[in-house]
């Protein structure tokens, strides 16, 4: 009775052992994403919220407005700028703790949380190897010859591995000089010698169509660990580009939520 007695009590240890090690594997993630709340400022392009392990655009124009004179923590063409408080007119101004006026020349990222966001900083060259990016024009059936409006990279540590990640972004859209009879815009990763696609538009060119891509703000947005990523994307003579907020999921990258 007694040994049967021992087996039980070492069974019930062990299960809450791994109880204690499944919830500090994974639970604290999970309830860290879950409790996370934050509000972004995309520039002019997009207001979203995040809450409750979801999304949300904000649109409706009491709810911008209530934002006004709050704090945010400001970053300018993916440099840190400081906290301020944000005012919507015909874009966002800033103002520091005597409500006086701040200048700022540049993208706006800010960004209000209940937590430390991670904000990845990144810079931008031109593209000195065009071995992926030929690889790609070809599986498209564009030429490897291709002029461009647009050849830039970056790379940075997107998935934490202490390997460096390339990013590439090339476009012919809204050339000035030359006139391709098909326009193209491409955003992709470079893994290990792989390439992950972000965005692509391929289509007929009649000079004003197309979107021009950029990479906008990198940072864990949801307090889940994981680094994501925004794109803005802009159009010819319009207004308000299109942005997009990416994570990587199961091996290739997700829209999570955008402006349109």
């Amino acid at each position: 009775m007694k040994k049967g007695r021992m087996k039980y009590i070492v069974l019930i240890i062990v299960l809450i052992i791994y109880g204690v090690f499944m919830y500090l594997f994974f639970g604290i993630d999970e309830t860290r994403e879950r409790k996370a709340t934050t509000t972004l400022l995309i520039g002019n392009s997009a207001v979203w919220n995040y809450s409750s392990r979801s999304w949300m655009n904000i649109t409706n124009n009491q709810t911008l407005s209530s934002l006004n004179w709050q704090k945010f923590t400001t970053y300018v063409n993916n440099q840190f700028f400081g906290n301020y408080s944000v005012w919507l007119d015909d874009k966002w101004y800033l103002f520091d703790d005597n409500r006086q006026a701040v200048n700022y020349q540049g993208d706006l990222f800010a960004y209000q949380a209940d937590f430390d966001m991670d904000v990845l900083p990144f810079t931008v060259s031109d593209i000195d190897d065009f071995s992926y990016v030929n690889q790609v024009l070809e599986e498209h059936e564009l030429s490897s010859n291709a002029s461009y409006t647009l050849a830039k990279m970056t790379s940075f540590d997107f998935d934490k591995d202490g390997v460096l990640e390339d990013f590439y972004f090339v476009s012919n859209v809204f050339a000035t000089d030359f006139f391709p009879d098909k326009y193209f815009s491409f955003v992709f990763m470079v893994k290990s010698g792989k390439i992950y696609m972000l965005y692509e538009d391929v289509d007929q060119n009649d000079g004003t169509n197309g979107c021009r891509p950029q990479l906008y703000t990198v940072a864990d947005f949801d307090n889940d660990r994981d680094y994501e990523l925004i794109l803005v994307c802009s159009k010819y003579s319009v207004q308000t580009p299109v942005a997009m907020l990416y994570e990587f999921s199961d091996g290739e990258f997700k829209i999570v939520i955008s402006n349109q």
